[in-house]
């Protein structure tokens, strides 16, 4: 009898612990599914060729710069127009990969014409970059990053916290520019601020560097091509080929400790000289090497170091980089 009864308590709990387990995974899957329709819906919705389209309106760029949040901090306009009294364009950030450049180069050569030089800052990581869907969503492409199978793990809400988490960051900022949109004045802020930004100034304390080389740290292989967006990357190549367009591709410098720790840099500028071979007006510029730019300097640099495999110039390493920048292209606007 005793038996029996214990027998059922336990036979209850089981069932207890399923139904919440079941109610769980389905309240998992509602949820993460209603939140991905939403994205869907909320990415297919933007505004962003109207500005540019005002914004290129009666200009002329020659110059057209392109990278990742890399070449926001190290390659800039202003130097571009007091050095060789050139107009550049800058569209560089984090999260712009070589798809998103693709997709935006059509709607800038839509609107501002061929350019007659690119500068692309490319990265050790290049092949690896996933454009990031809140800029993917400017060209109304119809996807989702945090699409899933429905069975691929227990739950989809924790295994795609990150991006979930991007997504409510990015309704934040697009709240933000409908406020922009609605006054006129700040709808082409956002142009003007990365055109004039001429890198941070920030001090000592904050930046984020690993100085001394440890007895152990990680050795980064260079990720394979195509990788992510290899593909785009070589058809933008080969259309601004078409284009009669001078391409230049810049390997920006790295903290000292980041350099030793990308293990195949030398592999990874030789792959991107091949890359002539989808368009015969291009060169590679190496900066990301010891002799030709300070690498060992900390104030040259915000962040990096040995076991760090992204670096970033501070506003004085960003002066001198585009010193050497641009003796190194006046001959291409001659």
């Amino acid at each position: 009898m005793n038996s029996s009864i214990f027998n059922s308590k336990w036979v209850k709990l089981f069932g207890g612990l399923l139904l919440l387990c079941v109610f769980v995974l389905l309240f998992d899957r509602i949820l993460y599914y209603s939140i991905a329709s939403f994205e869907m819906q909320f990415y297919s919705k933007d505004w962003y060729e109207t500005r540019l389209e005002k914004f290129l309106e009666k200009k002329h760029f020659s110059t057209l710069i392109l990278g990742t949040s890399r070449t926001y901090e190290g390659i800039h306009p202003f130097y571009f127009r007091q050095k060789l009294y050139q107009e550049a364009f800058k569209e560089a950030s984090q999260g712009k990969g070589p798809k998103y450049n693709y997709y935006f180069y059509q709607l800038y050569k839509k609107y501002a014409g061929t350019p007659k030089v690119v500068v692309y800052g490319v990265d050790y990581f290049i092949y690896s970059i996933k454009s990031d869907q809140r800029w993917m969503s400017r060209f109304n492409i119809d996807e989702s990053q945090t699409t899933a199978a429905i069975f691929s793990s227990p739950l989809l809400l924790l295994k795609y916290k990150k991006l979930i988490d991007n997504f409510q960051n990015n309704i934040i900022l697009r709240m933000q520019e409908e406020k922009k949109e609605i006054n006129t004045q700040e709808m082409f802020k956002d142009f003007i601020e990365t055109q004039d930004y001429k890198g941070a100034d920030l001090p000592a304390s904050a930046k984020k560097l690993i100085i001394e080389e440890p007895l152990d740290y990680l050795h980064q292989d260079m990720p394979p091509p195509p990788g992510e967006e290899g593909e785009y990357f070589w058809k933008l190549l080969s259309e601004w080929s078409k284009d009669n367009v001078r391409v230049i591709l810049v390997a920006l410098p790295d903290f000292y400790g980041s350099f030793r720790t990308n293990v195949q840099m030398r592999d990874f500028i030789n792959q991107l000289k091949t890359l002539r071979k989808f368009n015969k007006n291009l060169v590679v510029i190496n900066y990301n090497r010891p002799d030709s730019f300070p690498m060992d300097i900390p104030d040259n640099f915000m962040d990096g170091g040995w076991g760090m495999t992204n670096s970033h110039l501070s506003r004085t390493g960003a002066k001198l980089l585009n010193e050497k920048l641009m003796k190194d292209i006046k001959r291409f606007y001659e």
